[in-house]
């Protein structure tokens, strides 16, 4: 009986028991999980891509200038008087290089016998020194003026200063004692020894002065011969100059050897052999400009002759305009035919792109966007045909045609439109336009150029052409490898 009560408490507490749970079945990854795992692979994309990707060179489109222009080098003639020496010597100049001066205006000085000279001039000083030492003093105005200084400085509160004035009174006396003795040694004895070194020293050298006004110039070199009156253009261009001489740095001068030269006005002239741009240039004109290339500025000049030697044409230009170029025989100049002005971009930056040329009949309008009517052909179609309008945005006009750009989406050659007329055009005619790859918006972009002048690394193209370049747009600086439509960054 016992074993039965076990049995049924047993079976009881059995079925007061919770039934066990079931283990919810699995349903995968949540859409959220599966968003962050996209977003994360996209970085790891972009990072990669960053780290491996190339640096794209690019330029800033600025205005700029091309020039064809044409260098030559010019042989300047001058008026240009040569001064000789009379003797031989050593010289002694007084006029610095490129310095006007005026008619009989000391340049320069010859001693015959230097060393003589030198001795003599020595002794001379001392005399003048000795001279001058008791002529300048006057005993009564110095004491006057110590007295004068002390008394209008005197005050009551730095009484020690009577000291400081006794020492300049006794100084001062010492001084006048001094060269009333100097000059009480000075008698007629002595002046006439000043007389006779003065006209040793006068035997010795020859003062060279200026006979004319102008620039002084000691830069010799054998074309100062040649005169623009009576110009032989051969003998001009055959001379063969010798080493330039710059007397100013010659120690000793021989009698009928160059000193200087005198150049006595602004007034040179440009003597240069002419090329075939230049002679059809310049036909016509009584001026042209040249940019002298040393000094970096441009100048008018007048064309002065033009002389024909030997089946060859020469150009004589008259300059009359100061510049520091005393120093130069020969210069190189350019002469600028025509200047081409607009944004200037290197030629490696243009690159091609093929359009397909659509007629404005068959421009049609949806709304405020142009686009064109396209046929496509199936059997969905009613009739096995169907017109579809294609946008159209980037496009280049020129008088009754429309061009625009290949596009697997959009249109392509072979195409068939259908005109204003309802009659249908098949596209045909493609033609390769120029232009240049932007990356303002960080992904590249095809603009069209407008081509004024072309140089040997850079052009020059339009502004404000319609869907073309602008100032200050970035360009791909080499566009062989560049594509539309690429992201950079």
């Amino acid at each position: 009986m016992e074993q039965n009560r076990r049995n049924s408490a047993q079976q009881n507490r059995s079925t007061n028991r919770r039934p066990k749970r079931k283990a919810p079945k699995s349903k995968g990854l949540g859409i959220g999980t599966f968003i962050y795992f996209f977003i994360f692979l996209y970085l790891i994309y972009n990072i990669i891509s960053f780290l491996i990707s190339n640096d794209v060179n690019y330029v800033s489109a600025e205005k700029g200038s091309i020039y064809n222009d044409e260098l030559f080098e010019g042989i300047i003639l001058r008026n240009e008087t040569v001064v000789k020496s009379t003797s031989d010597g050593m010289a002694s100049y007084y006029v610095p290089e490129g310095d006007k001066i005026n008619i009989d205006s000391i340049v320069c000085m010859i001693d015959s016998n230097g060393n003589y000279t030198a001795e003599i001039k020595k002794d001379l000083n001392y005399i003048n020194d000795k001279l001058a030492y008791a002529n300048n003093c006057n005993s009564h105005e110095d004491i006057k003026k110590n007295l004068y200084t002390y008394t209008m400085n005197y005050d009551n509160d730095t009484f020690g200063n009577i000291y400081e004035f006794k020492n300049n009174m006794k100084d001062t006396v010492s001084n006048i004692t001094q060269s009333l003795y100097i000059h009480d040694q000075l008698d007629l004895d002595t002046i006439r020894s000043k007389e006779l070194l003065e006209s040793q020293i006068n035997n010795n050298i020859s003062i060279i002065k200026a006979m004319k006004s102008g620039v002084i110039s000691y830069r010799i070199d054998g074309y100062e011969n040649f005169s623009i009156d009576n110009l032989d253009i051969q003998s001009l261009f055959d001379f063969k100059s010798e080493e330039e001489i710059y007397t100013y740095k010659q120690e000793t001068i021989k009698k009928d050897s160059p000193l200087f030269k005198i150049i006595d006005n602004d007034k040179w002239y440009v003597v240069c052999e002419m090329k075939d741009d230049l002679t059809d240039f310049i036909q016509g004109k009584d001026n042209i400009s040249i940019n002298i290339i040393e000094k970096d500025v441009t100048i008018k000049t007048k064309v002065y002759d033009i002389v024909q030697k030997n089946k060859k044409e020469y150009l004589i230009l008259e300059i009359d305009r100061y510049f520091d170029l005393i120093k130069n025989r020969k210069i190189k100049f350019q002469v600028v035919y025509e200047q081409y002005d607009g944004i200037k971009i290197p030629k490696t930056a243009v690159a091609e792109k093929e359009f397909i040329r659509i007629p404005k009949s068959c421009i049609a309008k949806k709304g405020n966007n142009e686009g064109v009517l396209k046929k496509t052909y199936g059997e969905n179609f009613v009739g096995g045909e169907s017109v579809e309008f294609i946008k159209i945005g980037f496009k280049h006009i020129e008088e009754e045609s429309y061009y625009v750009p290949i596009s697997e989406e959009g249109l392509q050659l072979n195409d068939i439109l259908v005109d204003s007329t309802n009659n249908n055009y098949t596209i045909s005619e493609k033609k390769s336009l120029k232009g240049v790859y932007i990356i303002n918006k960080g992904y590249t972009n095809f603009k069209l150029i407008d081509e004024i002048y072309s140089a040997d690394s850079y052009i020059i193209v339009e502004t404000n052409t319609p869907y073309g370049i602008r100032i200050y747009d970035r360009v791909i600086a080499d566009a062989s490898n560049a594509k539309e439509d690429v992201i950079l960054y």
